[in-house]
């Protein structure tokens, strides 16, 4: 199923929209995170994609159909929230086939498709424990389970993976993934872990300040950020982020005046500075002091003093021991140009998905 927002906006006091002007399209059979900051609106808009509140303005529609009035209950989707909401008296089995029973499906037909469920989120092996028996990831399966009972067209996760320590976490997302291409159904995923959902993601919608920052795929997202906010939140290590002016006399030539003259801000992704251009298309070659660099196992970080700036480096593990300075190449990908508004203006590829 298709889901569609046409100028939706919501209002909880009727003054300040907690959400505004929210256009977009997810297409049928894709994952999608919600991806943004404490209070910025992805669970309201996963509440109104379910039903669970209606828009203050604009329309919502499934496929073709207007939704916008419809309860929750009318919408059949499935649902996973944060706490999984088992029912601790009844077994895994009985917990799967609920929403079946409720529907008024045959005793014999219900438990066989509970059944193929839990084979496909694994928890066959589970099926005469109750919900206190399980591990917190066997929980969650049962939950995803027992919201697909009754082939919704679609799949609502509320930040599942809230409650999981940090190595579960890495399992579930991948079943996750795996159950949602198995399925086809189409999913929204809500999430303010940006690698969770770069990691499991179609698409991802990044939300904050009550509006869309930038709708796209998890490679333009990073790649290309529409803006500041997208490109700081999206990335680990965060982007470096400093003041244009800072640069702009090794930028003479390489970026059009014009363009130069708009620039705000300037951000480069730490993978972007490196000891020479690899024979890869570069935008500058500063001359930079060393401070401080670390080893941690594989990975390696050095900062670098420009122009009264710190830059944070992930590719300098083969610099020689004991260098205080030297020259850096600033590699095209992973450099950004902003605006005073924040806008993207140079570098990055094409955003327009």
């Amino acid at each position: 199923m298709k889901v569609t927002f046409k100028d939706v906006a919501l209002s909880y006091d009727g003054k300040v929209n907690t959400l505004e002007g929210l256009n977009f399209e997810i297409p049928d059979g894709a994952l999608v995170s919600l991806l943004g900051p404490s209070g910025g609106g992805k669970s309201t808009t996963l509440n109104m994609i379910s039903g669970l509140l209606a828009p203050t303005a604009g329309k919502i529609y499934f496929d073709d159909q207007d939704v916008t009035k419809q309860s929750a209950l009318a919408r059949k989707v499935g649902m996973v929230f944060q706490n999984y909401a088992l029912y601790p008296h009844l077994s895994v089995l009985d917990n799967i086939a609920f929403p079946l029973k409720m529907a008024r499906v045959k005793k014999a037909e219900r438990y066989k498709r509970a059944r193929e469920l839990a084979t496909l989120v694994h928890v066959d092996d589970q099926l005469d424990k109750k919900p206190g028996d399980l591990s917190g990831g066997q929980q969650q399966r049962v939950a995803i389970a027992r919201a697909l009972a009754k082939s919704p067209s679609l799949l609502l996760l509320d930040e599942p993976l809230s409650n999981l320590d940090a190595r579960l976490r890495i399992e579930m997302r991948e079943e996750i993934r795996r159950i949602q291409s198995e399925t086809g159904v189409t999913t929204i995923f809500v999430t303010h872990d940006q690698d969770e959902a770069l990691h499991i993601s179609d698409h991802i919608m990044v939300l904050a300040d009550a509006h869309i920052q930038q709708f796209a795929t998890p490679h333009t997202l990073y790649a290309s950020p529409a803006n500041e906010f997208v490109a700081k939140f999206i990335g680990s290590p965060v982007i470096n982020m400093i003041k244009a002016d800072t640069m702009k006399a090794d930028l003479a030539g390489v970026v059009p005046d014009e363009i130069l003259q708009k620039a705000e801000t300037i951000g480069i992704r730490s993978e972007s500075i490196v000891l020479h251009d690899l024979g890869r298309k570069i935008v500058a070659t500063l001359h930079a002091e060393i401070g401080a660099a670390h080893q941690f196992g594989r990975e390696a970080t050095a900062t670098l003093n420009y122009n009264g700036e710190t830059l944070l480096s992930t590719e300098l593990s083969s610099m020689p021991t004991g260098t205080k300075t030297g020259d850096f190449s600033i590699l095209a990908t992973g450099f950004f140009l902003f605006d005073h508004d924040g806008k993207l203006i140079f570098g990055g590829e094409s955003h327009d998905e």
